[in-house]
């Protein structure tokens, strides 16, 4: 058996032993000298000495008592500046270098002993994980000098919003963890945490630039019989990706949220459900606006769970990402895609083919054969490349932009389009509309919600319409839910929108029963419902396909 070898002591600690030998060995010679000088009597002869002397050696004198004191003095020294440097490597192992704010480590080492001390004073403690979105874009668009003056601003504030006895963690990236030892209950907690964000989300000057962030909070509170720090950091994680699914803010953790999908959790599931065939495909029509016909639909993956029934996507696709799956369940939902496209195509022969739109994760894009991907899942359904449309946010690109022009670049030459989600949410550099050769806008649900009630989100809305009309792009309205927001989109010329107004995210069946209908007037919202009913009215009210599906 091989021998392990002995671990090199590190070179501070070599250095503070060094110095506690160099005082120690000084101390007992000038107990040695004493000792003997006193065994021997050398003390009186020293004196007779001295005295008899025919010169003064009172100088010498002083100089033998001196030399002991200064080693001392030396040695002492040595040893206080080798404590002094072991001190601060401890600390700089303890604490992020940039912020200043106790690290990961610092958290693992002290949070049970924090635990212990509140539970013993009779308090309870509050654990907060902050999520910051969006710094790796400030660093892409703004340089790495200003994303770390932005990360030293945020330090700062962060200090003046919390409360003086509470400790703030920096546990890596954009993610913070905020201590609160002395907290009475929920309700100070969420006040707090709601402080926080508001306190953040007040955007930062830094340089000329001012820069807007998003804050994410998941809070957890310790019970009484807490024994296990790293479940509340777990719990506390939770929350956070579930405040994150509810449109951001803050979260506090409860049973409920116990219950959804983690990746610590429910990998195995995940996999057992790819292998399984329980993930299926559901399709929300996107509507002309100028002609009410359908023109296409949004492909949207659900999960069949034989133990929950339909899990709905915001309680798996975070774990589908944070576990890696998003790759082989993102590349499924390709080739499904397709092959639901080609069916639609030869089903309804007669009629202007039904395109089909898809997502494409940022893990995706980042996978070095996604072209090959692509082709392939093209080449085994046989279906027309023209009929699929590739969806990617604004965040995927900025991930890596070379990389993913590169992939968007070749997967444009298989003849897909490509269409630009939650623009306008983000950074919105115009480049990457002139750099990726997008064929379609989508304008997030966050500004339609506003249209006809607030002038700002109303004058953005008409300003991306424009910009996207005289790029030669299509526009795509999300989130369309009343009559009045569809008047609108149609006065300022919006091409095509999608939303509960016409019709839910359906199973292919559903979309077979609009597919079937007569195509001789324009489309209702009850028309959706119909087919969802399995109602047929008396008379035919939806028309199907346009002559180009972008």
């Amino acid at each position: 058996m091989r021998r392990r070898a002995a671990k090199s002591p590190a070179p501070e600690q070599t250095r503070s032993d060094a110095a506690g030998r160099d005082l120690a060995w000084a101390v007992v010679g000038c107990v040695a000298v004493v000792v003997v000088a006193v065994l021997l009597g050398l003390g009186s002869t020293a004196t007779g000495w001295l005295v008899d002397a025919p010169f003064d050696l009172s100088a010498l004198l002083g100089l033998v008592i001196a030399l002991p004191v200064a080693a001392v003095i030396v040695g002492r020294r040595r040893h206080r500046d080798a404590q002094a440097l072991r001190d601060e490597l401890d600390r700089r192992a303890l604490h992020d270098p940039l912020t200043g704010l106790p690290n990961r480590r610092f958290l693992n080492e002290r949070f049970e002993q924090i635990i212990r001390r509140s539970q013993r004073g009779g308090g309870r403690v509050a654990v907060m994980v902050l999520d910051i979105d969006r710094l790796k874009n400030v660093n892409d668009a703004h340089g790495r000098e200003v994303g770390d003056q932005l990360m030293v601003a945020v330090t700062t504030r962060m200090r003046e919003l919390v409360a003086e006895g509470d400790t703030v963690i920096r546990y890596g990236g954009g993610e913070f963890v905020v201590i609160c030892p002395d907290t009475t209950g929920g309700p100070s907690a969420e006040r707090l945490a709601a402080n926080i964000i508001a306190g953040l989300e007040a955007p930062f000057s830094i340089g000329h630039d001012r820069i807007r962030l998003v804050a994410n909070i998941g809070v957890a509170i310790a019970e009484e019989n807490c024994s296990q720090p790293d479940d509340l950091i777990r719990d506390a994680h939770s929350a956070m990706r579930h405040a994150k699914q509810k449109d951001g803010g803050y979260a506090m953790f409860d049973r409920s949220i116990a219950q959804r999908v983690t990746p610590s959790t429910t990998e195995r599931r995940l996999r057992e459900a790819l292998e399984r065939g329980q993930f299926v495909l559901h399709y929300q029509p996107v509507v002309s606006l100028q002609t009410q016909r359908m023109v296409k639909v949004e492909a949207l993956i659900r999960w069949e769970d034989p133990e929950r029934g339909l899990v709905p996507p915001g309680d798996f696709i975070p774990a589908l990402e944070e576990t890696g799956l998003i790759v082989p369940v993102g590349n499924w939902v390709l080739e499904e895609a397709c092959r639901q496209a080609r069916r639609w195509q030869e089903l309804y022969a007669d009629r202007a083919p039904l395109a089909v739109t898809l997502n494409v994760s940022t893990r995706q894009l980042a996978q070095y054969d996604f072209p090959d991907v692509l082709t392939r899942a093209l080449t085994v359904t046989q279906v027309d490349p023209s009929l699929i449309c590739l969806e990617i946010t604004e965040g995927a690109l900025m991930h890596d932009v070379e990389a993913a022009w590169t992939m968007l670049r070749t997967a444009k030459t298989s003849g897909v389009a490509l269409a630009l989600d939650d623009f306008g949410t983000g950074f919105s550099s115009l480049s990457f509309l002139r750099k990726f050769s997008m064929d379609i806008l989508k304008i997030d649900k966050s500004f339609v919600d506003g249209l006809g009630h607030s002038r700002e989100d109303t004058t953005i809305v008409e300003h991306l319409i424009g910009m996207a009309r005289g790029l030669g792009m299509v526009t795509v309205a999300e989130g369309v839910e009343t009559a009045d927001q569809v008047k609108y989109l149609r006065s300022l010329d919006c091409h095509m929108a999608q939303g509960f107004y016409y019709c839910k995210p359906q199973p292919a069946e559903v979309i077979d029963q609009i597919m079937g209908e007569p195509t001789n007037s324009g489309w209702t919202p009850e028309q959706g419902r119909q087919a969802v009913s399995g109602t047929t009215p008396a008379t035919a009210t939806a028309t199907i396909g346009l002559d180009a599906p972008w």
